[in-house]
């Protein structure tokens, strides 16, 4: 049974994992369908991440002191941070005369990503999950997890969260690491996780309409939580269905889970890269050269961050470690 929910696990974060690099091309003039796409799961992809790192903590059953823990966590997440985020500076400064760069940057981001991750902003989840588990370990005995999850609720209402420090960000998803430490806690919630895809696929388009056509406020905060929420379970769901298949599909995306860490770390990396050179050979504004371009882009976006893993930093014991 157990082997059967990593499975299951490994699968979901394939999946996620798909979403993320899809969420993170978008081109200009990019149809409105896939936009409509991206703005769906955007309320559930990174939620998701959360929850399950929350219910494989909460499971976990390491006996460790907090800063063997902490310390763990800084090697596991913010020496990869760290180091990607300053190659990616001077990637941006030594290209930027040549090619077009997103977002581009100055030497003084080098200091500024100690407290803001800008240099790439998508590593703001490597630097929100080291803060967690920073925090987390003070909450997790007995019934102190209850005070841990009021603070879960009241940050996810500060609408004006600082980006310093992700202060944003991390109030927006520690309550997700919350949800999947009372999942690991309460076998009928695991057990409705694993039921009714089509009920919880419903379910959160149903919400995310009701989302799009209200203001900003305490009620679309509140349904943003419950999105990220019902968005999760219809993965899971979903990768419960598929792994009990055991055929090519589900090898693969349960082979993309496993690697999900290493394709966030790398794969902007190279849609950067190839985007640039394709805006010089595309003219744009056709539906064949987005289709086109859309699966080469996001397809190698997957694809070469495995294959970086496995003929470069797995050749190597540091960098095997901080980069799977």
């Amino acid at each position: 049974m157990e082997k059967r929910r990593d499975v299951t696990f490994d699968i979901a974060k394939g999946i996620g994992i798909i979403l993320v690099v899809i969420g993170h091309y978008i081109p200009a003039g990019a149809p409105e369908w896939y936009e409509l796409f991206i703005r769906f799961f955007y309320h559930f992809h990174m939620p998701l991440f959360f929850l399950i790192a929350g219910f494989f903590y909460e499971r976990s059953t390491r006996q460790e002191s907090y800063r063997a823990l902490v310390w763990g966590k800084f090697q596991r997440l913010m020496y990869p941070y760290f180091i990607l985020s300053w190659a990616i500076i001077g990637t941006k400064i030594g290209v930027s005369n040549y090619l077009q760069v997103d977002h581009p940057v100055t030497f003084d981001a080098l200091y500024r990503v100690l407290y803001l991750p800008e240099a790439g902003y998508f590593l703001w989840f490597v630097y929100v999950l080291f803060l967690i588990f920073c925090i987390a370990p003070l909450f997790k005995p007995g019934k102190r997890l209850i005070v841990l999850s009021l603070l879960a609720v009241g940050l996810a209402f500060w609408r004006e969260a600082p980006n310093w420090l992700c202060l944003a960000q991390l109030s927006r998803n520690l309550i997700f690491f919350v949800a999947g430490m009372w999942i690991a806690r309460t076998s009928w919630l695991e057990r409705v996780m694993y039921r009714g895809s089509l009920l919880w696929l419903g379910l959160t388009v149903a919400l995310a309409v009701a989302y799009a056509r209200l203001p900003l406020g305490a009620i679309t905060s509140a349904l943003s939580i419950v999105l990220g929420v019902t968005g999760s379970f219809m993965v899971m769901s979903v990768s419960q269905l598929v792994s009990q298949q055991g055929r090519v599909f589900a090898r693969v995306l349960n082979r993309l889970g496993i690697m999900s860490m290493t394709i966030y770390l790398f794969h902007t990396w190279i849609m950067g890269g190839e985007k640039a050179i394709l805006t010089h050979i595309l003219s744009g504004g056709n539906i064949i050269e987005f289709i086109f371009s859309a699966l080469f882009i996001i397809g190698t976006g997957i694809v070469f961050p495995i294959w970086l893993y496995q003929w470069v930093w797995a050749k190597n014991k540091f960098t095997s470690r901080i980069f799977k």
